[in-house]
This record gives C-alpha cells, structure tokens and sequence, in this order.
C-alpha cells in the first residue's frame, strides 16, 4: 500500500487486493480428489457385478465428475485469481469466475455499500441513462480484506454506506435451506 501524497501534489494513491493463494488449500481439494477417485475405483468392480449400467453410470460419473470439480477449485487461484485495485480514479475488478476487469470510476458510482465480506457498487456507466449497474465485490476471496474498507474510505468522494456480516444464526439458517435445497432437487431428479 501506499501511502497518501501531500495536499499540493495530485492524489495518486492507490490500493491492490490480491488473492492469498494458499497451497494447503490445493493439497486438501487434491486430497479430496484423491478420496473421490480412490472410491470410484473401489465401487467399479461391485457395479460390474451387479450388470447395471444405469447405476454403473449414475455412481462412477457422480465420484469422477465430483473429484474433477475438486481439483479446479483447488487450481482456480493459481490459475485466475481475483484482485482489486482502489485508487483515486476508481475501482477496478478482477473476479475469480471470470477473467475480464472490471473498471468503474467514481463519477459513475451512485452508491457504495462496503462489509467485511462483500462490496456492492451501483453505478451509472453511461450519464445520459437512468440505467444503473451493479458490481458485486465478494471481498472474502482477498488477502487483507479488513483493509478494503478504509481504503474505499479514504479514497471514495463519496461517504460508502458500511454493512454489518450477518449473524451466525443467519449464516447457519442459511446454509441449512440450502442443504434442503440440494436435497429437494436430488429428490426431483431421481424420480
């Protein structure tokens, strides 16, 4: 980080955010393929016995497709990994689910929400529409993630409207209907 030049100069600070690549991580989601396709190989020789290919096909594309999404989730920081840019321009966005930046200035910013977790910016690219866009921020993949907030502070001409993280109940009742969730839809299709 830099630090803020004096008043007579032009403001030329800035601020980046890059994704903590943590190789213990990789090692737990390779493991965890590892456990997959270990389990796989275990099952192939009893749904051979049992001569259907329905069951076969269901169970070993299940492990395999399941152990093949655990390595690119472990590879996906070290392939494309997310980062921010604050300065006195603007923000700028690079996502950890898609490869393009994303640039907003602060002239187009109409409103900036900023929590720990998460950074929602509303802004109008084009001045001469009433269309306004929104950027979501999810700040949890970022390295220094406590620093975000008083950077966009510091740097922002406009006052950013600071959100509290939900509560633990709320995280728990949250993650449990969407467990219900996965669980309804696994239902409807396997009938």
């Amino acid at each position: 980080m830099q630090s803020q030049p004096d008043k007579g100069e032009p403001n030329e600070s800035q601020f980046n955010f890059v994704e903590a690549r943590e190789p213990s991580e990789l090692i737990m989601c390779l493991i965890l393929a590892a456990a997959y396709l270990g389990l796989a190989k275990y099952c192939w020789p009893l749904l051979m016995l049992s001569k259907n290919l329905k069951l076969l096909i269901n169970i070993e594309g299940f492990l395999v497709t399941i152990a093949l999404l655990s390595i690119v989730i472990g590879l996906r920081p070290y392939l494309s990994p997310s980062s921010l840019q604050i300065s006195s321009k603007g923000i700028k966005y690079r996502g950890p689910h898609w490869p393009q930046r994303k640039t907003v200035n602060w002239d187009q910013v109409l409103r900036l929400y900023v929590s720990e977790e998460l950074v929602i910016v509303l802004y109008r690219p084009d001045p001469n529409r009433k269309k306004s866009w929104y950027l979501l921020i999810p700040s949890i993949y970022l390295a220094d993630r406590d620093q975000i907030g008083p950077a966009i502070r510091k740097l922002c001409p406009i006052e950013p409207i600071v959100m509290t993280s939900p509560a633990l109940v709320s995280r728990i009742t949250f993650a449990l209907v969407f467990l219900l969730l996965v669980i309804w839809l696994l239902e409807m299709l396997i009938t």
